[in-house]
């Protein structure tokens, strides 16, 4: 039945993307020249915009682009706001006071995704204090809104060289926080533009009757935790989709209608923008956290089909390989360019209690939740330099970044340009990982480049 699914899944998101090739107007020239910066996932919780030499490269891309994109991973609560449960140990409420905005904003960032995991941390009124606090200081920002279609709509920023369009997604999402319309009699809710995504667990048949006789022992009287998938095949177990076959492993298969209501977007700010950016925040692998699973492929390949110039992936806080499909590049992820989470004031009480921590010291939950974290690759990433001439991809520069994992709690998890070792090290990794994509970056001193 899964590859069935899977068959299922495929036919219908192919006439999707066919039908958003008929709807879409042919291709327009465009400006003679647009620059976009594209950066991963901002954590910031202080400021970072000094008078560092290794930093001022960095920001005179970002401030030298015709629009610097990154993704705002923080909420901006008010006093007395509340925080969500988020329940397991390590699952923070990220929170930011004082003029995070204004830092992002000074740093050259014209536009933002506020569509993840951690977007609706302090409720939905903390959701909607960070998007007016960051549109205040000038920050288009897109993926979350008052309802589905406000969350799903294009965001605009107007530069010296035309219109840009952003819209911005989630697959990986806390349940609590997707967007909804309303029905004509009930409200709709507000929250994030969701990339839903049905995940099966793909192992022996001998180990589904495992499971099986584990859930009868535990549960004789079915529960809902367990009702039986309605195609008969396979084994719900605690909200867990298992099948039987070969090879093991874990399959995802996207929301056909959230992709097609995502696309339709693409190709709206297709039509009234100069240049269109689509980005998603993804945790979900295919097997290591370097590998995106296999749905990103089938997302991003429709949006570029249906208008987009710029696909941006961020949120497993590693880098990922770079696809360049239909002369468009497709980034998988980003990585961290600020991860300064560390930096919070404090922390709901209940996370202390689910870790078993005794005190009130952030610091204490930090020095076990960053342990995750030790290794080196969450702490490296890259600005990427995009330029478009007439609208068609003429170069692509990736500029190594290091977020100084060796510096005290206090001060490590801000941007540095990377110096040459380290660049060649970065972009070595990075080569490696966008290889099983046909990508090719060549290495010049201390920069990666692609040219189409």
């Amino acid at each position: 039945m899964e590859r069935r699914d899977f068959l299922s899944c495929a036919a219908k998101l192919a006439l999707a993307t066919t039908a958003s090739r008929l709807a879409m107007p042919a291709r327009a020239s465009g400006p003679a020249l647009i620059t976009a910066a594209a950066v991963g996932d901002c954590l910031i919780t202080r400021g970072f915009t000094r008078n560092d030499p290794k930093l001022q490269p960095l920001l005179s891309i970002l401030r030298g682009a015709d629009v610097a994109f990154g993704n705002f991973e923080m909420t901006l609560p008010e006093p007395g706001m509340y925080p969500a449960a988020t329940g397991a140990c390590g699952d923070l409420n990220n929170s930011a006071e004082g003029p995070m905005p204004e830092e992002l904003y000074g740093a050259g960032f014209k536009m933002m995704s506020t569509a993840n995991n951690h977007a609706l941390d302090y409720g939905i009124e903390g959701m909607f204090a960070t998007s007016k606090k960051i549109g205040a200081v000038g920050i288009a920002h897109a993926g979350t809104g008052r309802s589905l279609e406000e969350a799903r709509a294009p965001a605009y920023y107007d530069s010296p060289s035309g219109r840009i369009a952003l819209i911005a997604c989630a697959s990986t999402i806390r349940p609590w926080s997707l967007a909804s319309n309303g029905n004509g009699e009930i409200s709709g809710r507000p929250g994030v533009s969701p990339l839903r995504v049905r995940t099966t667990h793909r192992i022996e048949a001998s180990q589904i009757e495992t499971l099986r006789k584990i859930q009868h022992d535990l549960f004789p009287v079915p529960s809902s935790a367990i009702v039986e998938p309605p195609t008969g095949e396979g084994l719900n177990f605690f909200g867990s989709r298992f099948v039987s076959g070969a090879p093991a492993g874990v399959v995802t298969t996207p929301e056909i209608g959230d992709i097609e209501e995502i696309v339709a977007n693409v190709r709206r700010a297709r039509r009234n923008a100069d240049l269109v950016m689509v980005s998603i925040h993804a945790h979900e692998a295919q097997g290591d956290r370097e590998t995106p699973a296999a749905f990103l492929l089938q997302f991003a390949h429709a949006c570029i089909d249906a208008g987009a110039d710029i696909f941006i992936g961020h949120g497993p806080h590693v880098l990922r390989g770079i696809e360049i499909y239909k002369r468009k590049p497709i980034f998988y992820s980003l990585g961290n360019f600020i991860f300064e989470a560390e930096g919070m004031r404090q922390i709901p009480r209940e996370i202390y209690e689910t870790c078993g921590i005794t005190g009130r010291d952030p610091a204490d939950f930090f020095d076990r939740a960053m342990k995750g974290f030790a290794d080196q690759t969450y702490w490296e990433s890259v600005v990427a330099q995009v330029t478009f001439e007439h609208r068609e991809l003429s170069e692509l520069r990736l500029h190594p970044v290091v977020l100084q994992r060796d510096l005290p709690r206090a001060q490590r998890g801000s941007p540095v340009r990377a110096d040459q070792s380290q660049s060649r090290i970065i972009l070595e990794r990075l080569s490696r990982l966008s290889t099983p994509f046909g990508t090719k970056i060549s290495i010049n001193d201390d920069t990666g480049v692609l040219r189409v």
